[in-house]
């Protein structure tokens, strides 16, 4: 774990499944989907990743090539499709989110957020959307909190 600016950064040896799992996310009003299994377009494809999750959460709404979804929903959704089984992305909010997420910003592996350099803009994009949290995984699981003690209870979950 690391402090950056106004974040703190760390990778766990944990998953995005696990974190959903344990609802950790529930605290958060929304949560903002930006990849699935490497798929950074959740409104490519027919079915659309958008179309399969809003068969289960009929409120959940596209923000850029991302999907905006209720935090209370996401274990329905992710034990329903099956969903975060590696290579994904969300970024957590306490209002709804309305400035999507920069294509050329990614916490997703193999970026290793402890020891590869941090993106540009991760901190400002943060800030300027509001957002509190994001998790990225595929090789273990980076985060990037707003709150030290949200990193602290990610860093319990996964010890």
């Amino acid at each position: 774990m690391r402090k950056l600016e106004s974040l703190t950064v760390g990778w766990l040896n944990t998953n995005i499944r696990a974190v959903v799992g344990a609802k950790l996310l529930s605290q958060f009003s929304w949560v903002f989907i930006t990849s699935i299994d490497s798929i950074t377009d959740m409104t490519a494809g027919t079915p659309s990743i958008r179309d399969e999750i809003a068969k289960i959460e009929p409120r959940c709404a596209s923000l850029g090539s991302g999907l905006v979804v209720p935090a209370t929903s996401m274990v329905n959704v992710a034990n329903d499709q099956n969903l975060f089984t590696g290579f994904d992305e969300l970024w957590s909010f306490n209002r709804y989110p309305n400035i999507p997420k920069p294509h050329d910003l990614s916490i997703v592996a193999p970026y290793n957020i402890e020891n590869d350099p941090i993106p540009s803009r991760l901190v400002s994009w943060m800030v300027d959307a509001d957002c509190q949290l994001g998790l990225g995984d595929g090789i273990g699981l980076n985060y990037a909190a707003r709150d030290e003690q949200l990193a602290d209870a990610l860093q319990k979950l996964a010890d």
